[in-house]
């Protein structure tokens, strides 16, 4: 049996909030492992919502915005959750079965302590269905999801170190390559990878992340940049695409944990602040609206001893 995954980010962009990298895998025959999992997973996933029968697995850019809300990502993320044994049934049960946190909740005034029942929006019952009916589908076995929340400490932390915020983000992107390839590498991994920006060679970074393995390149291109990496009996082709979340399934899922578990991160530190400061409006993190949110509450931030590099990214 061979091992697909993917793997995809929410919030690099953002100034408030957190980074999450996420991988998910799945495990098929061999002779399938090229094969597109949105047709051999049709009977029980669709790229549009409204096949409500079925599973939306697509670009979570497509399947969630702040006017359609949760509903869509979470009935997505807990469905495969379920599917794969993860029983969630609260925020911090659902961290604690998908997520490995590098710097812990309770260190932030707005994360202590937070805790809430999932779902929000989804309906149970649908979800409890759902997970069944994944677990039970033949053209691929979902085996599971790793993902990686980066608060803003350990965010700015990373950047200070690296220089960059997009060496922030290979650096954990490497950590779940790394995870793959140690758990999966013999069975003979594909990875597929969202491009991180304009970067077209990774060449490098992956001689650094597998360090003494053999790397191949086979292709580096706008489009596209394709890789082997070989040590001993482990295996792994991977790939960095443009869209990706549109190529590959397992990206577009990978994508759609990332955003679900940033935005229920999002929600506790609106409503920390909203505590705070009646009357200020929620903020999705990014740019002008993140501009505006701390414009409303920078009073409060010095009144209340918030060290700003704990809540502002640095890049």
């Amino acid at each position: 049996m061979a091992v697909v995954a993917g793997i995809d980010e929410a919030g690099y962009g953002p100034r408030l909030g957190p980074l999450v990298v996420s991988a998910v895998a799945f495990e098929l025959p061999d002779e399938a492992a090229a094969c597109c999992l949105w047709e051999r997973l049709a009977d029980v996933v669709a790229r549009s919502t409204r096949e409500r029968d079925r599973v939306a697995v697509d670009d979570s850019k497509r399947l969630f915005s702040q006017a359609k809300g949760l509903r869509h990502i979470e009935r997505t993320a807990l469905a495969f959750a379920g599917a794969a044994g993860v029983s969630a049934a609260t925020f911090r049960s659902l961290l604690a079965g998908v997520a490995e946190l590098g710097e812990e909740p309770e260190s932030y005034p707005w994360y202590a302590g937070l805790d809430f029942a999932v779902p929000l929006a989804a309906d149970a019952g649908q979800l409890r269905a759902d997970a069944d009916k994944l677990g039970a589908a033949r053209g691929a076995r979902f085996v599971g999801v790793r993902a990686l929340p980066v608060m803003v400490g350990e965010y700015n932390r990373m950047v200070d170190r690296a220089g960059t915020k997009s060496a922030t983000l290979f650096h954990k992107t490497a950590e779940l390559l790394t995870h793959l390839w140690q758990r999966w590498g013999e069975a003979g991994l594909t990875v597929h990878v969202d491009k991180h920006g304009g970067r077209n060679r990774y060449g490098l970074l992956l001689h650094q992340t597998f360090f003494g393995a053999g790397v191949k390149v086979l292709r580096e291109g706008r489009d596209e940049s394709l890789y082997e990496v070989t040590d001993g009996r482990r295996r792994l082709a991977v790939g960095f695409y443009k869209g990706g979340d549109s190529r590959h399934l397992p990206v577009a899922l990978a994508s759609v944990f990332s955003k679900y578990l940033r935005e229920l991160f999002m929600r506790g530190l609106n409503a920390w602040w909203a505590e705070r400061v009646p009357g200020v409006r929620p903020t999705a993190g990014y740019a002008a609206d993140a501009n505006r949110f701390l414009r409303d509450i920078g009073p409060a931030i010095g009144q209340l001893g918030v060290d700003p590099r704990r809540l502002v990214r640095i890049a």
